[in-house]
């Protein structure tokens, strides 16, 4: 079975929070859902973009400066929190697509301090929280949710390739692979490990 790579690494979080800078000024509820949890990062609205990147880089590395080793100390539980359900969580899934296997290489989850999560399409890199709420009341559970919900759209975007590859636009595609996560982390038995879900 497939091993993931946990990491806490703040270079990775300001690749990532350079992506969702993008949104600012053209999806603004998605970034605020993403810098929910630090309301001064606000003022980035109204600044051109190297300015906005430079204040947000700085928040990050005074963040990381101080709480860096307790990120650390969530990294550790997180692993042992997924370890509890992953082999499962494989093994279910591969049933569900009648016996297609979960492709090799490196899974990389890179554990954030943001409210939003990303998937690079194409890699198994992906982003998750460090939170377990999640910013929700009485959401215990959604690190391994979001662990679920990106793993799974990694197996769904190898068996779209395998099977319908260019079948797709590019915008329907990534519909595809919405729809086919929330149909199949609602299944009762991968609903059954993960206990939480989301509507797309």
């Amino acid at each position: 079975m497939l091993k993931i790579n946990f990491v806490v690494d703040k270079k990775a979080e300001k690749r990532i929070a350079a992506y969702f800078l993008s949104y600012r000024k053209t999806q603004t509820k998605k970034f605020d859902k993403y810098i929910k949890e630090f309301p001064v990062l606000i003022k980035v609205k109204d600044m051109n973009d190297k300015e906005a990147r430079k204040f947000m880089f700085k928040k990050i590395d005074e963040y990381y400066k101080t709480k860096e080793k307790e990120l650390l100390l969530v990294k550790t539980k997180i692993e042992s929190d997924w370890d509890k359900i992953s082999f499962e969580f494989y093994s279910r899934t591969t049933d569900l697509f009648d016996g297609h296997p979960w492709s090799s290489g490196k899974y990389t989850a890179i554990i954030s301090i943001f409210n939003m999560f990303r998937l690079k399409p194409g890699t198994k890199v992906f982003s998750i929280p460090s939170e377990d709420t999640g910013g929700y009341p009485n959401a215990k559970g959604y690190i391994n949710y979001t662990m679920a919900h990106e793993l799974m759209h990694i197996f769904v975007e190898n068996y779209y390739k395998k099977y319908f590859k260019g079948k797709l636009s590019k915008e329907k595609y990534y519909d595809l692979l919405e729809v086919v996560n929330f149909i199949n982390l609602n299944n009762p038995k991968i609903f059954e490990l993960v206990k939480w879900s989301t509507w797309p």
